[in-house]
């Protein structure tokens, strides 16, 4: 447990020299960016976004978001990955879908691991802040970089419980 609170914490501090940094310097030039790494990013929203609607189902994501993340792939490309991306949560289970509709909510196991404690409040909620840091403005790349770590993070923890 310590261990898991130890890397939450500076996951935690390394979001907050992110956000700290894009406040005070000017947006750096987007690197490549690997479809892996974006659907990292698609994870970490898609699981914000559905925490803080539990237990009432919702979209993944919405359209601001998907373009945020998406930015500079071609669109078909951009709609493939939404699409795939949709499909593995779901296929995984690290979300239900409810019946008949494009609409899921979380499992059990990744409502467990997005409840788990940490020094900023639960990490989900950690989670939502990404999500809203995603929501008013265009990411800076190592904001981007912290996102795809907590997604990272996140798979490590439903992997050891499963």
């Amino acid at each position: 447990m310590s261990d898991n609170l130890n890397d939450t914490a500076r996951l935690i501090s390394e979001l907050a020299a992110a956000v700290s940094a894009s406040q005070t310097t000017p947006q750096e030039e987007p690197a490549a960016v690997s479809t892996r790494e974006r659907f990292q990013e698609l994870m970490v929203l898609a699981l914000a976004n559905l925490y803080g609607k539990t237990p009432v189902a919702a979209t993944l994501y919405d359209r601001t978001l998907l373009k945020r993340v998406t930015d500079g792939m071609d669109d078909g490309d951009a709609g493939r990955l939404s699409l795939r991306a949709e499909d593995w949560l779901r296929l995984e289970g690290l979300v239900k879908a409810q019946e008949g509709q494009k609409a899921y909510y979380l499992s059990r196991g990744s409502l467990a691991a997005l409840s788990e404690m940490t020094p900023e409040g639960t990490f989900g909620e950690v989670l939502e802040q990404i999500q809203s840091i995603y929501a008013s403005a265009n990411p800076t790349p190592a904001i981007r970089g912290v996102t795809r770590k907590f997604g990272a993070y996140f798979l490590r923890q439903v992997g050891a419980a499963a």
